[in-house]
């Protein structure tokens, strides 16, 4: 039996939480504390750098937030493209899986860190911005903060309101919080060996998931 495209999305994004906690905290690790999906920590850090050792040092947050805001306004354009909507998605996850493996292939030769940092932040918004629903739950796959806030929101509302809606999005989301969490601590681990295999791992991931979304039926609209 051929899957749906929205069930296809929904396995889509919970992948997607774990691709976006592989690269987090690749990044973090390998790029002095930088992140390409929570901005919010970029920003602090940016500041704190700026105020107590000066641009010099302040700089190197930057190209990757600069690259996160044009890979939010790519990933909009994308949206607007005249596709029918399974098409559309099509096309998207696979510039997603050409992206992962230029970074794969890019990140095995000498390349200056701005440069990476850059290129990670476009890829992280352009994920974050296309691939969040799980089932009729919009997750985030990056931060995190949301996430958990939502989750307890509707924790409330499913414990003391009695609402079984509330508690399919707590649950969504709870999912997606694992999911992050399970993909930092698999780039934890790959990291010790082959700090590359984050990107093939992922690059395999998405690949397989666009063969899934071509052999998908679109039997609903897809939610955007």
């Amino acid at each position: 039996m051929r899957p749906s495209t929205k069930t296809v999305i929904t396995v889509t994004t919970i992948l997607q939480t774990f691709i976006m906690g592989t690269i987090d905290a690749y990044t973090f690790n390998t790029f002095n504390g930088s992140f390409v999906s929570a901005q919010t920590g970029n920003l602090i850090v940016f500041g704190i750098e700026l105020a107590t050792k000066g641009w010099h040092t302040a700089y190197i947050r930057v190209p990757v937030m600069v690259g996160f805001v044009l890979g939010a306004i790519l990933a909009q354009a994308f949206r607007h493209l005249l596709l029918v909507e399974k098409k559309q998605f099509e096309f998207q996850l696979g510039i997603s899986v050409v992206s992962l493996i230029a970074l794969l292939t890019i990140g095995t030769h000498p390349i200056n860190d701005l440069v990476m940092l850059f290129l990670l932040g476009m890829f992280a918004s352009y994920q974050l911005t296309l691939f969040n629903q799980v089932g009729e739950t919009s997750v985030n796959n990056g931060i995190m903060t949301g996430n958990l806030k939502n989750m307890s929101n509707q924790f409330y509302e499913a414990i003391f309101q009695q609402d079984r809606t509330a508690m399919k999005q707590s649950l969504s989301l709870l999912v997606g919080i694992s999911m992050f969490t399970l993909g930092v601590l698999t780039s934890a681990y790959a990291m010790k060996s082959a700090p590359m295999m984050v990107f093939g791992i992922a690059a395999v991931i998405n690949t397989g998931l666009l063969g899934l979304a071509l052999f998908s039926v679109s039997n609903q609209p897809i939610r955007r």
